[in-house]
């Protein structure tokens, strides 16, 4: 089954993400307040190392990560939806979400990952969710509750240390 490649929220609107969002992305995923909760930031060409792998990802699983714009401004405001991943030796597929700074507590990683779950049980037939952060990412954490996912474990995710795994089944 495939997500869609262009998608919508009341505020958002969101299409797959790909190299062409470089000059979006980049500046979010570079920015330090960013960068202390997902392990760093990242320099513009890991970004568009990163945006070639998501395009390639829609292709190969019909699914990955969407750049979200604000539906009244056209700013970019997100990057998250759904990815294959291995979390503590189990393959899974992830929802995320990654916001820009400056707009952070507006209830966007909310929105997005909603709509991620969504299309995630129905269009792509899912039948569980993971999302997972740094333990100390209160406001991830939250969001993930928010969206009824549940606290699993807590384990190594790569080389980034500790994360929470959290598991929302449909």
């Amino acid at each position: 089954m495939r997500a869609p490649e262009v998608v919508s929220t009341p505020r958002l609107r969101g299409e797959a993400a790909g190299p062409r969002h470089l000059d979006a992305l980049a500046p979010i995923l570079a920015d330090p307040r960013v960068g202390a909760t997902m392990g760093g930031v990242m320099a513009r060409d890991v970004v568009a190392d990163m945006l070639e792998g998501l395009e390639r990802e829609w292709a190969e699983h019909g699914f990955s990560y969407w750049m979200f714009f604000d539906k009244d401004t056209e700013e970019p405001v997100a990057r998250g939806g759904l990815r294959r991943t291995t979390f503590d030796g189990r393959r899974e597929v992830e929802v995320g979400w990654t916001t820009a700074p400056d707009r952070w507590g507006e209830g966007f990683a909310t929105e997005l990952g909603k709509l991620s779950v969504e299309v995630g049980f129905g269009q792509v037939g899912l039948t569980d969710i993971v999302a997972f952060t740094l333990p100390d990412n209160g406001a991830s954490r939250r969001v993930m509750e928010k969206l009824g996912f549940v606290y699993e474990k807590t384990a190594p995710y790569r080389h980034f240390g500790d994360h929470v795994l959290y598991r929302l089944n449909v």
